[in-house]
C-alpha cells in the first residue's frame, strides 16, 4: 500500500524533473543559463532544461533554432552550445586533484564554446566529437562540427586563449593550435595549417548573461565560405 509521505515523494521528483533523480552527493554539473528550447536528457530520464537546473553525469543537452545553453561543470569549466546542437558532458566522480582525471564534452552535432579552468599535471579536458578530439589544459577554444551535412562532416576549431592540441581519429600525431589561430579538418581527416580568420573577430564568447549577452550571431555559412576560400596548403 502506497503511504502518503511515498506519494508526496514521488510527486516532488516529477515536479522536479529527470535532474532531480541524481545522487546529490555527487559532483554536479549546472545548466547556468538557458534560453529557448533547450533538451536535457541521462539515464534518469529527458525533459525541458531550465536555467539553474541540476545536470547528472553523462547528462546530454540539446538546443534548438535560436535557443542557446550555458554549462557550467563541478570544477568551474564552462560551456556555451550555440543553436542546434548536442553536448553529452562526463567529469571525475572525485575531487582529490592528485589523481589523474578527465573532463569531456562529445560533440554530436553543432557548435560549442569551451572556457575551461587550468588544469593540473596529469589532469584533461577534451572536447571530443565522432572526426576528433581537441585536449587541453586550461584555455578558450570554439569548435564547430557538422559542415556541410551528410555522410561526409566537416570541423573546425579556433582559439581564443592558450591553446590546443587537436588530432583526428585517424591521424598519429596532435597539431598544436595556438591563440588566435584556427584549423579546419575537411571530411573528418586532413588537418590544415593553423591560421587567423577574420570571421573569428565577431565571435560572442561570453558566457556569463550578468555581464552580458551570451547569444552568439554569429554567421558561420559565411564563415564556412571563408574557409573553403582559404589555401590550405
Amino acid at each position: 500500500m502506497t503511504t502518503t509521505k511515498g506519494l508526496l515523494l514521488a510527486s516532488l521528483l516529477l515536479a522536479a524533473g529527470p535532474l532531480a533523480a541524481a545522487d546529490s552527493k555527487a559532483p554536479a554539473a549546472r545548466l547556468a543559463y538557458a534560453k529557448g528550447d533547450v533538451t536535457v536528457e541521462s539515464k534518469y530520464g529527458g525533459g525541458l532544461g531550465k536555467t539553474g537546473a541540476r545536470l547528472n553525469h553523462g547528462a546530454s543537452v540539446t538546443t534548438a533554432p535560436g535557443a542557446v545553453a550555458v554549462i557550467e561543470l563541478p570544477d568551474g569549466s564552462r560551456l556555451k552550445l550555440r543553436e542546434s546542437s548536442r553536448v553529452a558532458v562526463t567529469w571525475p566522480g572525485t575531487n582529490d586533484s592528485k589523481s589523474e582525471t578527465l573532463a569531456e564534452a562529445f560533440l554530436s552535432y553543432g557548435s560549442v564554446f569551451a572556457k575551461v579552468t587550468k588544469r593540473l599535471a596529469g589532469q584533461q579536458f577534451n572536447v571530443r566529437t565522432p572526426s576528433a578530439v581537441a585536449a587541453v589544459r586550461g584555455t578558450e577554444f570554439f569548435t564547430a562540427y557538422g559542415r556541410p551535412k551528410g555522410e561526409s562532416r566537416d570541423l573546425w576549431v579556433c582559439v581564443n586563449e592558450g591553446s590546443v592540441e587537436l588530432s583526428t581519429t585517424k591521424s598519429k600525431k596532435g597539431l598544436l593550435v595556438p591563440a588566435g589561430k584556427g584549423v579546419l579538418i575537411k571530411s573528418g581527416t586532413d588537418l590544415t595549417k593553423p591560421q587567423a580568420y577574420d570571421w573569428t573577430k565577431s565571435l560572442n564568447w561570453g558566457m556569463d548573461a550578468e555581464k552580458g549577452p551570451v547569444e552568439d550571431k554569429t554567421d558561420l555559412d559565411g564563415a564556412y565560405s571563408d574557409l573553403l576560400d582559404q589555401d590550405y596548403r
